[in-house]
Formats: structure tokens, sequence, C-alpha cells
């Protein structure tokens, strides 16, 4: 309940236009917001997005990399900061995600929840924001799988089991450097995998 309070007081500080996901469609169609546009559309309200620092970069393309390594574009749609439509008039913009592929299912729409296999958001100065109201938006679409590559503490923290009524995720770990784990749909991982030695 203190996770859900947090996460809702986050999301009551942010501004307070409202957008449809259809709405919001329109106006990018429409030209009033393009790629220099860094926003994203959580809880019906445009959220500016934090900008991308060299570390949270390099750990992006990183994961990228191999994602895009080992999971072949035939069965898997690996994607980079790019949006996801969920519920409650939300599309959020992760970092990295892969859903069921190949790319041709999502020529005309971006992905829904039950394409996702994995959504990850890389955190350097966002941590409290996708500790919050991402795992919030997250966690009430009933993502199975959702992970916060943490770059100052050098963890992955990974939530499964979502509940969505409550906004949260059944199960917590936190996984630091030597380690590895298993992933829902998607095989092991190391940690040193995921991170990169600060600039």
């Amino acid at each position: 309940m203190t996770e859900l309070l947090t996460a809702a007081e986050t999301i009551a500080q942010l501004p307070t236009m409202r957008w449809t996901v259809d709405r919001y469609h329109k106006m990018v169609e429409a030209g009033f917001l393009d790629e220099n546009d860094r926003v994203e559309l959580l809880f019906g309200k445009l959220i500016d997005m934090s900008p991308v620092g060299i570390d949270h970069r390099r750990v992006v393309n990183k994961i990228m990399r191999l994602f895009t390594q080992r999971f072949p574009a035939s069965a898997y749609y690996v994607d980079v900061q790019n949006p996801v439509t969920l519920l409650d008039d939300s599309e959020p913009e992760p970092d990295v995600y892969v859903a069921i592929g190949p790319a041709d299912r999502y020529k005309d729409h971006h992905p829904f929840p039950q394409d996702l296999l994995l959504v990850i958001e890389v955190s350097d100065s966002t941590i409290r924001f996708d500790r919050t109201a991402k795992m919030l938006v997250y966690a009430m679409a009933a993502i199975q799988e959702y992970w916060i590559v943490n770059i100052y503490e050098k963890q992955i923290e990974r939530f499964t089991e979502p509940r969505p009524a409550e906004g949260n995720y059944a199960k917590q770990e936190i996984f630091k450097a030597g380690e590895t784990f298993t992933s829902l749909h998607l095989g092991d991982f190391a940690v040193d995998d995921l991170l990169v030695a600060s600039a």
C-alpha cells in the first residue's frame, strides 16, 4: 500500500492536461509533436522525458546489441525508446522492450500489453520515477516482467507477478554484479552483460 501511495503522489505532481491515446496519436500525425519533443503519455498526461546521459546511452546500446544477437527477428521484436500502448491512456516509451515478433505484427499499431515479454527502464536520475510511476503503469497493464537497470547502484531490479489492482508486483528481486538470473521468457542473463563501467 505504501508503494502505491508513493506512486500516486508522484503522478499527482505531474502536469494536469488530459490526453487520450487517440488524441495523442492525432497530434503526432498532424506534426505537432515529433522525435525532437521528448515526451511520453502516462495516465493521460504528457510527461517530459529526462535527457539521455552518456552512461544511460551506453547501457541502452549494450542491451540492444545483446538482445538483437540473442533473439531472432522472426520470433522477437526488440525496440529501443519507442512507444508501447497500455491502459489508462498511457503510452510510455521504455528504454528497451522485447515483444512477440516479427516486427510486421506492429505495422499499424504499437505493441500492446499482451505482446510484451519484457520491458526495461535504464535508470540514473530517473530511478524514483521508474520505481513509482513507471512501475505503476506497467503493473496496472499486467506486464509480466519489468526490469530497472540501475546504473548508479550497478544492479538489476526485476519485477514479476504483476498485481494490477494494487499497481505493483508481488515479486521483486535485486541482482548485483557477478550474478546471473533467469528471465520468465528470455533465458539466462549475467548482470555484467547488462551494465557498463562508468565513463
